[in-house]
C-alpha cells in the first residue's frame, strides 16, 4: 500500500464506516473505569451532584455511564446507532440513568440546558472544512446553561508532528489493529488507514482523515463559537500543555450573558 493511497482514501463522512464493532472492541471498551478522566471532568466542569452533563460523541457510553453512576444526569449523542443501542443496554444493566440519542453531533442539541459538556477521545475535527467543525462547537455552546463549561479532548498536534509515528499496532482480544498514518502538513490533515486482522482470518480496512488543529487554532475556533476563558491542559492530571503532552484538552466557559 502506497502513502498516496492512504492520503486520498477518505472523504468527509468516513466516520460512519470507521466506527464499527471492531473499533469498539479494540479501542472503546474499557477493562477499568476511566477514573482519572472522570475526576478531571468533574473538576474542570465544576460539576455539582445531580448536574446535567452533555457527552457529545458519546460512543458506547464509556464515560457517560460511569459519570451517571456518580450521580450526574447525563445526556449523550452519537451518530452510530449500534453504539447508542449498546450504550443504552449497558446503562440499563448498570442501573445508570443515561439519556442517549442516535444523532449527528454537528446538529444535535439536548432538549434542556446542561451545566457542563465534553467531547472526548478525539471526537472533533472530522470535517476538512472548519466551518463545519465550528458547527459542532456551536452545538456544545448551545447545550450549556449560562456559566456552563465545555471540555474538548483532542490530539496535541505539535507533539504529534514532533514524534510522528507512521504506524501504530494495537492487539486486543485476538484482534490486531494496524494504523498507518500520513501527515499532510500543507493542508493540516492526518490521514489513516485502519487495518484489522480478525481471529477468523478476515481483514477489514477503513480510512479516516482528521483536521490537525494547533492549540492556537482550537482557541480561535472556541472563541468563534462564543466561548470565553479558554484554558489548555496537556493531560487529565491537570498539567499545562507542552510539546511533550500526550493530549491537548481545551476547557472553555459560556458567558453569563
Amino acid at each position: 500500500m502506497r502513502e498516496d493511497e492512504v492520503a486520498t482514501g477518505a472523504a468527509d463522512g468516513w466516520w460512519a464506516a470507521l466506527y464499527d464493532e471492531h473499533l469498539a472492541e479494540v479501542l472503546l471498551e474499557r477493562d477499568e473505569e476511566p477514573t482519572a478522566a472522570l475526576d478531571f471532568l468533574a473538576r474542570v466542569l465544576q460539576l455539582a451532584p445531580g448536574d446535567r452533563v452533555f457527552d457529545q460523541c458519546c460512543g458506547i457510553g464509556s464515560l457517560a455511564i460511569p459519570l451517571a453512576a456518580r450521580g450526574h444526569e447525563v445526556v449523550g449523542c452519537d451518530l452510530i446507532e449500534r453504539y447508542v443501542a449498546r450504550g443504552r443496554a449497558d446503562a440499563a444493566r448498570a442501573g445508570a440513568d443515561v439519556e442517549l440519542h442516535a444523532a449527528d453531533a454537528f446538529t444535535f442539541v439536548p432538549s434542556r440546558a446542561c451545566a457542563g459538556a465534553f467531547n472526548w477521545w478525539t471526537g472533533f475535527g472530522y470535517a476538512r472544512d472548519d466551518a463545519r467543525n465550528l458547527d459542532m462547537l456551536r452545538r456544545a455552546f448551545e447545550a450549556l446553561a449560562p456559566g456552563g463549561r465545555f471540555a474538548l479532548d483532542t490530539m496535541n498536534v505539535p507533539g504529534v508532528i514532533r514524534g510522528f509515528r507512521p504506524e501504530v499496532v494495537t492487539e486486543r482480544r485476538g484482534i490486531r489493529l494496524a494504523r498507518r498514518s500520513v501527515l499532510d502538513v500543507d493542508a493540516g490533515l492526518l490521514h489513516k488507514r485502519w487495518t484489522y486482522a480478525l481471529p477468523d482470518g478476515r481483514t477489514v480496512e477503513h480510512d479516516s482523515t482528521v483536521r490537525l488543529h494547533t492549540p492556537w487554532e482550537l482557541r480561535a475556533l472556541l472563541s468563534a463559537a462564543g466561548f470565553r476563558e479558554i484554558e489548555l491542559f496537556g493531560d487529565v492530571d491537570g498539567s499545562g500543555l507542552t510539546v511533550e503532552s500526550p493530549r491537548c484538552i481545551a476547557v472553555a466557559t459560556k458567558g453569563e450573558t
